[in-house]
């Protein structure tokens, strides 16, 4: 053994790396977005409570989640942005996968309190005034698939924002199913689609949110993220020159779209070690796209361990 070296690629870590146009923008189409969704919730609050239909009340509930996300992404994408200190090294950026989880919890909540009210009515379920309640469903409708429109852009790049952007498409779903229970209550009066839609809209919450849920716990377990082949990075490593052995190789995610990695690389003491770092980095951030890499590297004297060659 000649020495130890360590390489760190830091950069990604202490710059705003998603970009400061990007949060303005995305922010500013999230503020529009919970604008128009209180409005929309409070006419729903209002006409739900008039005319009885607890699909209504369901999806407005659901809509105060929406809310919620939304704010909670508001206020993660400010945390995020705060530069590093001593105390939080990699800055702020896990409170986006903190929002996504509480967003997760908060829809389960919503979804039992849906089922269970919905169970209770089943039997006996109240008269509902189905006019009102199709007209507001139908200005929901439009208005959900303009928020979605708006969020669609934001929801491939920060976990946080596709949870918001999930929560608007199942609420887009939610008033489909408002719309289709209105619609049989006025024509025929059978009352029980009102709680039937409204365990509907309940139990399809719940796909979307476990997906959720465990991709968050999944992140702040610092697992490794299923789009990166730990086999295949290792593989990758080995074949630049120089490198002897790659072990001890851990790679988990910070939060959206930044992912880590660190490990322990062999060389041979006639290799640059430099020149190895510089080369496993660039693999790391071109071929794999992991944004921060931390390095170690032993030299070995592979002439003096096995009659010229290593094993």
């Amino acid at each position: 053994m000649t020495g130890l070296f360590e390489h760190k690629n830091e950069a990604a870590n202490h710059k705003d790396w998603r970009g400061t146009a990007w949060r303005r923008e995305s922010s500013t189409r999230m503020c529009l977005v919970l604008v128009l969704t209180l409005l929309y919730m409070v006419v729903q609050v209002a006409v739900g409570l008039h005319s009885g239909s607890l699909a209504l009340l369901a999806d407005a509930g659901h809509l105060a989640t929406d809310v919620g996300s939304i704010v909670l992404a508001l206020l993660a994408f400010w945390f995020s942005a705060r530069p590093s200190t001593a105390a939080k090294t990699y800055g702020y950026y896990r409170s986006e996968i903190l929002a996504g989880l509480i967003n997760g919890v908060l829809l389960v909540g919503i979804s039992g309190f849906i089922l269970c009210e919905a169970w209770r009515r089943l039997a006996n379920p109240p008269p509902v005034v189905s006019g009102p309640v199709l007209v507001v469903a139908l200005v929901g409708l439009v208005l959900n698939l303009v928020a979605a429109k708006l969020l669609h852009r934001d929801a491939g790049h920060s976990l946080n924002a596709r949870a918001a952007y999930l929560e608007v498409l199942s609420d887009l779903l939610a008033t489909v199913g408002v719309i289709v229970a209105s619609a049989i209550m006025l024509t025929t009066g059978w009352y029980q689609a009102d709680p039937i839609v409204s365990m509907v809209i309940g139990v399809m919450i719940l796909p979307r949110t476990w997906g959720l849920l465990c991709e968050c716990t999944h992140i702040l377990m610092e697992g490794a993220p299923g789009h990166i082949d730990l086999a295949a990075l290792r593989a990758a490593m080995l074949q630049v020159p120089g490198v002897v052995d790659v072990h001890d190789i851990h790679v988990w995610t910070i939060t959206s779209g930044l992912d880590a990695m660190s490990g322990h690389v062999t060389v041979d003491v006639a290799a640059s070690p430099d020149a190895v770092l510089s080369k496993i980095t660039d693999l790391a951030q071109g071929e794999f796209g992991i944004h921060h890499t931390t390095v170690q590297v032993e030299q070995i004297d592979c002439k003096g361990m096995n009659n010229g060659t290593c094993s």
